[in-house]
């Protein structure tokens, strides 16, 4: 018993690796400590135990990491009762850290435990991200994205990359466990290789060549701290549109954003020739909406110039928030997800601010899919608008804000980032924040936002390195194999 106690206090503490605590120098004591309690154990962990523990692991680290998904329930009195159905989703999660400690029992070799098992998560990572709908809320990458080394790897190797790095760096001491010579001269090496690859993968970041342009445009961001337009009454939805319109007319910079579904009404054309009416002629307004077209609604980015207009749907949709898959069944839903379906948009995600300068626009969620955003090759600059209110006020809005930090370095494009009630700010193509407005706070913020180039980024060599990673767990298996 207090052998599983101990599985489930390493997945709690592995909570606290992330954001936002990062207190990472416990990642060098739980990981080595995880591999040497299958192995000192081996002998009355069988293949069932090994998915159990596996299991306990996964469900301490994760109903402390997701324990942020309680928090729509809890908005609403009607709700609040059906808060335990956010656990289905954590004994989910909880159950690929089953299978993955179910897959190292075949390996006998202790050596082959402490390298597999990075190899592993990564390949549960994806797993996760792509089945049904996807969840790839569930990344170690997090791990260091608040440090100059996480930015670096993830601009070279991707998320997979930052993941499989992270993890290893945390095994290194592991070394010490070994008995077998042979294995620790092989784990010595490895060390010694992964740290002179480091290190030359930040000599190369630092003599890139910087962004030498001086042309700026200005931007304010307005983080308004509103409730969802849903609760909020008649009155409150005037008050809030009032404040929109006294925003727009008292700032003059070049580019005002506002946060997702900030506008409290269906977005029609009478809204935003009204919204065209408080802009000067130089000046652009980037808002969140709800907008209807044939009985279907969408979640929409607008991009409003004085003349003219353009808009982006939002294209990957979050199930119980913006639909509820089998709806009769779940119909105490409607008071989170609202009593109808949002569609899922079919716009190319693209948008031009101007001549020569594009942004590539993302709503939400849709932030932590990296590589359905792809497109961002093809832009300038990333603006990411969401609403945060669902996510409470302790984990999930600092977690979505440093997923939002890594893309900007892994994409190598500056994003601006609106949310409704926070974190809003601009974060730099090297994953640098550079100015914020905090969690649950009203402000506006003016910027100066270079106008940089297209730059390059290492997108398919991220793809190639997640080959590499895969093809290292067939390598095991030969070897395994072998030593049989």
């Amino acid at each position: 018993m207090f052998l599983l106690l101990k599985f489930f206090l390493c997945g709690v503490l592995t909570s606290f690796l992330f954001p936002p605590f990062f207190l990472t120098p416990i990642g060098f004591l739980i990981f080595p400590y995880l591999v040497y309690l299958l192995n000192a154990n081996k002998k009355i962990l069988n293949y069932k135990s090994h998915f159990f523990v596996g299991f306990l692991y996964g469900l301490g680290f994760f109903s402390f990491f997701l324990l942020w998904l309680k928090e729509p329930f809890l908005l609403d009195v009607n709700t609040e009762k059906y808060a335990f159905f956010s656990y289905a989703l954590i004994f989910y999660c909880s159950i690929y850290f089953g299978f993955i400690f179910f897959i190292i029992k075949f390996f006998k070799r202790f050596l082959f435990k402490i390298l597999l098992l990075p190899t592993l998560i990564v390949l549960s990572e994806f797993m996760c991200s792509n089945f049904l709908y996807g969840f790839p809320w569930f990344s170690f990458a997090l791990i260091n994205s608040n440090n100059s080394l996480g930015t670096t790897l993830i601009f070279y190797l991707g998320s997979y990359g930052l993941s499989y790095i992270s993890i290893l760096i945390f095994l290194l001491p592991s070394t010490f466990l070994l008995i077998n010579k042979k294995d620790k001269i092989i784990l010595y090496l490895i060390a010694s290789i992964l740290f002179i690859f480091i290190l030359l993968l930040f000599l190369m970041k630092n003599f890139t060549d910087k962004d030498i342009k001086t042309e700026s445009f200005s931007v304010l961001i307005a983080q308004l701290n509103y409730s969802s337009n849903q609760h909020l009454s008649l009155a409150e939805k005037n008050t809030k549109l009032k404040k929109i319109t006294e925003v727009i007319s008292n700032y003059d910079s070049e580019i005002i954003i506002f946060s997702e579904n900030e506008f409290p009404y269906l977005m029609d054309k009478k809204s935003i020739n009204f919204l065209q009416s408080k802009l000067r002629d130089n000046q652009k307004l980037i808002i969140g909406s709800t907008r209807e077209q044939s009985l279907q609604f969408y979640n929409s980015l607008y991009l409003i110039h004085k003349n003219y207009y353009k808009k982006f749907d939002k294209k990957i949709l979050v199930p119980f928030g913006e639909f509820i898959p089998l709806r009769s069944y779940f119909g105490f839903m409607d008071f989170i997800a609202g009593s109808f379906d949002f569609s899922r948009g079919s716009d190319e995600r693209h948008l031009r601010l101007e001549e020569n300068y594009n942004i590539l626009p993302v709503i939400c969620y849709e932030i932590v899919y990296f590589w359905k955003l792809l497109q961002a090759n093809n832009t300038n600059i990333i603006i990411n608008i969401t609403n945060d209110s669902w996510f409470g006020d302790f984990l999930g809005p600092y977690q979505h804000f440093y997923f939002t930090k890594l893309r900007a370095a892994e994409f190598n494009k500056p994003i601006i980032r609106v949310s409704s009630n926070g974190v809003s700010g601009l974060i730099d193509d090297n994953g640098s924040i550079k100015s914020f407005i905090k969690l649950n706070k009203n402000g506006l913020m003016k910027m100066e936002v270079i106008k940089s180039g297209i730059k390059k980024n290492y997108l398919l060599f991220h793809k190639f390195f997640f080959l590499i990673i895969i093809f290292s767990l067939l390598i095991f298996l030969f070897l395994n194999k072998k030593d049989e």
